[in-house]
């Protein structure tokens, strides 16, 4: 399938199925994932693929000056947009076509 044919706004919809994969990811997956990339952090740029809703992306900012995302979902990434307000600046588009 290509992108051209994916409906990416389709894909981010929540189900009760998904329900405990989100808890678990900001409950146990972003705290980890701060930790062990704590030592590669360094001031400056950032450049996030597939930024989702923006959640990790909060996380993010308190390490880096300039975000910048790209969210293939144009529901998630005016969502991710609203949360991050000009902390950072979101693409709508897939990253092979940015």
């Amino acid at each position: 399938m290509s992108n051209s044919e994916r409906n990416y706004n389709l894909e981010i919809k929540d189900t009760s199925n998904h329900q405990y994969a989100y808890n678990f990811d900001f409950d146990v997956m972003h705290p980890y994932m701060m930790e062990s990339f704590q030592p590669f952090f360094s001031n400056g740029n950032l450049l996030e693929l597939g930024c989702f809703q923006g959640d990790f992306t909060q996380r993010l900012a308190s390490q880096f000056e300039d975000i910048t995302c790209v969210e293939a979902s144009e529901a998630a990434a005016i969502e991710a947009q609203r949360k991050l307000g000009d902390r950072a600046r979101i693409i709508n588009a897939t990253f092979e076509d940015v």
